[in-house]
């Protein structure tokens, strides 16, 4: 079923099911000079998080237990350097070019800096103000079929021994999502 596309329109549609009903979307998004570029970002205007990483891997990708956890946790750590004016130059980049900021091309930081270059300046940008704190940053992993067990007691380990919580998005069909997250949190 679909692709890593059918898995982020599905997310990005339906993302009031994962309680981000009001959260701007930004595809494959810099997270920060040298951190890469992540699947999808949602940038909720209200609620416990300001930023949610989802990071789509086809489930019977050879690797979708062990590269994604491991991608997740750049972009994570790159999220983790954005200052509030970076959330806020990234929420006008969504608001002022949703098609831009929806399309699978990637987005430069001088995209969502608002166009300053060159890329040490924007990123500069993107890093002022008070920093993300860890449990304002959502992490998930978004996949075509359910986790598997592997996949499960790796973020559970996550979850219990260094507080880590990432969720699991099961896109089982067109509009429908299913939510998994360690049970300890």
């Amino acid at each position: 079923m679909g692709g890593e596309r059918f898995i982020e329109n599905n997310i990005m549609r339906n993302r009031g099911q994962l309680g981000y009903a009001d959260s701007i979307c930004i595809r494959r998004s810099r997270m920060g000079w040298g951190f890469g570029v992540v699947d999808l970002v949602l940038l909720p205007l209200r609620g416990p998080h300001n930023i949610v990483l989802v990071e789509a891997k086809q489930g019977d990708s050879p690797d979708a237990t062990s590269k994604v956890v491991g991608q997740l946790l750049l972009y994570y750590a790159g999220a983790l350097e954005i200052g509030w004016r970076g959330l806020k130059l990234m929420r006008q980049f969504a608001i002022r070019h949703p098609t831009a900021a929806r399309s699978t091309n990637p987005k430069s930081l001088k995209m969502l800096s608002g166009g300053m270059s060159p890329r040490e300046a924007a990123w500069d940008e993107l890093r002022k103000g008070r920093k993300m704190l860890p449990s304002r940053v959502a992490l998930f992993v978004g996949l075509n079929n359910e986790p598997s067990t592997g996949l499960r007691r790796a973020l559970t380990r996550l979850s219990e021994h260094h507080g880590l919580c990432i969720g699991v998005v099961s896109v089982m069909g067109r509009d429908r999502l299913e939510l998994w997250r360690p049970t300890n949190v």
